[in-house]
């Protein structure tokens, strides 16, 4: 099989190009095409033909794409020039990324309206700036949208009209919108603050680190001082902190919840999924504290979550999402949910990782269930370029051997386990935990231990090990 690299061992063109290309769908080659066509955009007629020459080439022949063949096409008969080449295939990226560029911005509506109140503004033409305002007016300050962009937005929008009317009329005839102005302001800012801390002091609890927080005390006392959370879009992100900066403040978890419910169809997709993280992280802290309850409700935040399409990406959901919405509805003993859950979200795994996932996960839900029968078959050719899914699958197979009674298979398991992970060079703590969980089966099985309590001991004394409650269980029931 041919490799870029080798294609493109003539230096020509760069790969950063290919690959730019090579990322975009089919309806964005079409629109690139209309764009390096345009004499607006680009000028250079040979930066054509190298971008036509490439779309054909790019999921044909790589050995076309090379830099002698690539100089022959575009000047046929020439001297070979292959800095000429380069120039070339650097103006074609330049009009890729204007592309680019051009498409996220003309994607957003509310881009193209604030632009075209800058443009009047300028050229000092009121009623074209009032029509254009108007019209932003109807996408920005319409509807109940609580987004960091739209608040962004809106304060754009009354700077704009500040400007415009500080700058075309008479001060004496008009009343300045000055309050209106800060207010936008300040609500733009104090939510993207709040946002950013409950990122950083997320990121703060999980990397062991700490940060400055900057005036989030500040803000925070100058919100609950004015009564700030009265604004939904505060409110969201002020609760939010509450729950992550206290490990037991089930008051403010209760209003963020109840929030999320009424207000999720304001936030747009990727805050909403942030939002719901902090909420899941809260729950999980208090169910690792003994509070069993609340997996019932990181259920329930996933459901909400499935529901808004938020923790989908393009149509597609990541295998750990995947997988903790199963464990989560599991604990919950939400059967019939997830069971539906597994099979309708299956073609949205990653196709690489799918059929792992979808086979481990299904076999989770057997396995709760009793049905060793059925989920026994999904793991035992389970060996996947996922390592860590491949040992959460043997693992779980080690599980119901153990219940089953089948010594000999799993000692023979076991051992074969301890053979993979020595294999395998990238699996950090992960190995260490899983070589624990094989030690301490090994001795339940094998009966190599002095009593139930002294193995208990060191069941919860090994910081590292995958499945302690499982095991905590196996030995209570030996007595």
């Amino acid at each position: 099989m041919v490799k870029l690299s080798d294609c493109l061992a003539c230096g020509m063109p760069k790969i950063k190009v290919i690959d730019l290309l090579k990322s975009l769908s089919a309806d964005e080659m079409r629109q690139l095409d209309k764009f390096v066509r345009s004499p607006i955009h680009n000028k250079h007629e040979q930066v054509i033909c190298l971008f036509k020459y490439l779309r054909k080439n790019l999921n044909k022949d790589l050995k076309n794409i090379n830099g002698e063949k690539i100089f022959d096409h575009l000047f046929p008969g020439a001297l070979l020039n292959m800095q000429k080449l380069h120039h070339i295939s650097s103006y074609l990226m330049k009009v890729i990324e204007e592309f680019l560029a051009w498409k996220e911005w003309r994607n957003d509506n509310r881009n193209y309206h604030l632009s075209l109140m800058q443009a009047y503004h300028r050229l000092q033409l009121s009623k074209g700036f009032e029509s254009s305002f108007n019209m932003a007016g109807e996408s920005i300050l319409a509807g109940s949208r609580y987004d960091i962009s739209q608040l962004r937005k809106k304060y754009e929008l009354e700077l704009l009209r500040f400007e415009h009317d500080r700058t075309i009329k008479s001060a004496s005839k008009i009343s300045f919108n000055l309050q209106a102005l800060s207010d936008a302001q300040d609500v733009a800012f104090i939510v993207e603050k709040l946002r950013n801390a409950c990122i950083l002091l997320s990121n703060q609890t999980v990397a062991n680190v700490n940060y400055s927080t900057g005036l989030l005390t500040k803000i925070i006392g100058y919100t609950e001082k004015n009564k700030l959370y009265q604004n939904p879009a505060i409110a969201i992100y002020y609760f939010a902190i509450q729950t992550i900066k206290n490990k037991e403040d089930d008051v403010s978890y209760s209003k963020l919840k109840e929030l999320l419910k009424d207000h999720q169809k304001s936030f747009n997709a990727k805050e909403l999924h942030d939002i719901y993280i902090f909420s899941i992280n809260y729950c999980i802290r208090r169910f690792n504290s003994g509070e069993q309850s609340f997996m019932k409700e990181v259920f329930d935040i996933y459901k909400l979550g499935m529901d808004t399409k938020a923790f989908l990406q393009n149509g597609t959901i990541s295998p750990r999402t995947y997988s903790n919405v199963v464990m989560s509805g599991l604990r919950a003993k939400e059967h019939g949910w997830i069971e539906q859950f597994i099979f309708k979200y299956k073609e949205a795994l990653p196709e690489k990782q799918r059929e792992g996932y979808f086979n481990y996960n299904f076999a989770r839900f057997h396995y709760d269930q009793g049905n060793f029968q059925k989920a026994m078959p999904l793991l035992q050719m389970m060996e996947y370029e996922d390592i860590l899914l491949t040992c959460l699958g043997k693992i779980l197979l080690a599980k119901m051997q153990y219940e089953l009674g089948e010594s000999e298979v799993l000692i023979n398991h076991l051992q074969n386990f301890k053979a993979y992970l020595r294999r395998k060079k990238m699996l950090g703590y992960h190995k260490e935990t899983c070589l624990n969980y094989i030690q301490i089966t090994q001795k339940l099985v094998q009966g190599k231990f002095k009593n139930p309590s002294s193995l208990k001991v060191e069941i919860a004394e090994t910081k590292v090990l995958a499945e302690k409650e499982w095991l905590l269980a196996q030995v209570k029931k030996i007595g």
